[in-house]
């Protein structure tokens, strides 16, 4: 066969390939408020995997029954389906020096594991989020009260130093430093006061804007996690 025919017929059967798998594949609308929620789980314990070049699913492990079913029950009012059932005692992953890491099991002795069905729609949220197959922070990112919430409820805390008003750390330890520095322009940027702490690379809003940020994002949606607002 000729080299050029050969090509053609060889481009010709990766276009069906991709074509076959799209029509067969799951399909979701995401809209503007999905994908704040998503990437604001993005940005805190949830991670995206790819188990091929169209699609992705949507992961995530807590020590929390409610929490965990509250991500499955929001998820499915966004039209993304779960994929088998929630397991428990399931050990996890952690960040790493920018990668995912098996996390003991003593860390968490009852986690439940959450994934979702893949989706073609998550692939593009993927590929930012993992341009190098590392998780990194987009900095096309919008941080809207929807996205700072989430990512409070998963790598957020409330820090009440006896001596001191209370503060909040958001812990951003396993993203690159130039994106947490990124993160922290953007956070000064709406007005809460914001800083990069170079010993634990996590990020540290002011006591001047505790208030002010617990406002922006609005209520606790779970009961799990309301100590996080109890200022």
């Amino acid at each position: 066969m000729p080299t050029g025919v050969y090509k053609r017929t060889k481009k010709s059967k990766r276009k069906t390939g991709k074509v076959s798998h799209l029509r067969q594949a799951n399909h979701c609308n995401l809209s503007r408020e999905t994908i704040e929620w998503l990437e604001g789980e993005m940005l805190g314990d949830g991670c995206l995997q790819s188990l091929s070049k169209y699609s992705a699913r949507f992961r995530y492990n807590s020590k929390y029954w409610e929490y965990i079913h509250y991500i499955a029950d929001t998820l499915r009012s966004f039209g993304i389906k779960q994929s088998g059932k929630i397991r428990k005692n399931w050990k996890g992953k952690t960040h790493k020096n920018g990668e995912w890491v098996d996390r003991p099991i003593t860390l968490f002795p009852k986690s439940y594991y959450y994934a979702s069905k893949s989706y073609v729609e998550l692939k593009p949220i993927y590929d930012r989020w993992y341009p190098n197959r590392k998780k990194i922070i987009p900095r096309d990112l919008k941080l809207t009260p929807i996205f700072l919430r989430q990512e409070y409820l998963g790598d957020g805390c409330l820090c009440k130093p006896k001596k001191w008003n209370p503060c909040i750390e958001l812990c951003t330890y396993g993203f690159p430093t130039e994106d947490v520095e990124w993160l922290v322009g953007e956070l000064n940027n709406l007005g809460f006061k914001s800083t990069r702490q170079p010993a634990n690379n996590i990020i540290r809003i002011s006591s001047y804007s505790t208030f002010d940020f617990l406002n922006y994002i609005g209520k606790c949606p779970v009961n799990c996690y309301n100590y996080k607002w109890e200022v």
